[in-house]
């Protein structure tokens, strides 16, 4: 998973808050940059950016311009978790900020290109890599997530009998749905591979299931016809930090969610349990020393 710090600006030019707009205009063309953090004996004061400059008399001082103070992250969280931190605070920077120390400056621009390379371009969700890194980081802090995998019924037939656009246009629709369905419940939405989508709730499952119903409710027409999803579930069912390498635990609950998936495609009511999975196989599906059978 990558992180902050491997995107972020640094070395940093920064400006003084006494200096003068037109000195603080002067520096960011020279360097061609889009703003300078602001400090004061050693003391973060804010960042200043070109369109604060803009307008201002040159001959007013860096302070005067100075917006709200600045939202910082730290250089070891994930990039999925700085571009939600400025989607939702409508900001186009992040300082990069560690033990009161200034590292550097993540910049909407650099994210965006960076995080290219980890999104589905077809739906526009987070690949596997960022679920698997998202499941490790809850694991770590002791939260054992629940997750929900969408697998698409007949996907294979549809896009045999309608073709390829068709099926396109059907991941799509069922990524939009399952977005605002991860919004509703406070939950994150991934795009797995092929017609498998993944859904993690940082929490137990019992918060969980009661809104799957919601969930298998809905559908999409394609062409005309009716597409609809099998779920599989694990985690989510222990109050304690699980034992073990939070990769490995994640590369489980990830196995078994998707093969319940698979074992829910054939029940009416569309939906299985990762143990389950297990007790049909008697142990975890190429499992590890590490694994622990309790998903």
């Amino acid at each position: 998973m990558v992180q902050v710090k491997e995107v972020m600006t640094s070395p940093l030019v920064t400006v003084g808050p006494w200096a003068s707009v037109r000195e603080a205009a002067n520096l960011m063309a020279q360097h061609r940059v889009g703003s300078l953090p602001v400090i004061e004996d050693g003391t973060l004061l804010g960042v200043v950016t070109s369109r604060d400059l803009r307008g201002a008399h040159p001959n007013r001082v860096v302070l005067d311009v100075l917006q709200n103070p600045p939202l910082h992250i730290s250089p070891k969280a994930s990039l999925l978790e700085a571009h939600a931190l400025m989607e939702e605070r409508g900001v186009e920077r992040l300082l990069v900020v560690e033990e009161g120390r200034l590292l550097g400056i993540l910049t909407k621009r650099a994210l965006a290109f960076a995080l290219g390379q980890g999104f589905d371009p077809l739906t526009g969700l987070p690949r596997a890599d960022f679920l698997r890194g998202h499941l490790e980081r809850l694991l770590e802090k002791g939260v054992d997530p629940t997750v929900v995998f969408v697998d698409l019924d007949d996907f294979g037939l549809l896009n045999k009998q309608l073709g390829h656009t068709a099926g396109d246009q059907a991941l799509k629709e069922v990524a939009g749905m399952l977005s605002a369905f991860a919004r509703r419940h406070r939950g994150e939405v991934y795009r797995y591979a092929g017609d498998e989508f993944a859904l993690v709730f940082p929490r137990h499952r019992t918060q969980v299931l009661p809104h799957l119903s919601e969930l298998l409710r809905l559908s999409i027409l394609a062409e005309g016809r009716k597409v609809g999803f099998s779920l599989g579930i694990a985690g989510g069912r222990r109050r304690r930090k699980r034992p073990g390498n939070p990769r490995a635990t994640a590369d489980d609950l990830i196995r078994l969610a998707s093969l319940a998936s698979t074992l829910a495609k054939g029940r009416p009511e569309k939906i299985a349990l990762g143990e389950e999975v297990i007790l049909a196989s008697g142990r975890v599906p190429k499992a590890t020393p590490s694994h622990h059978p309790e998903r």
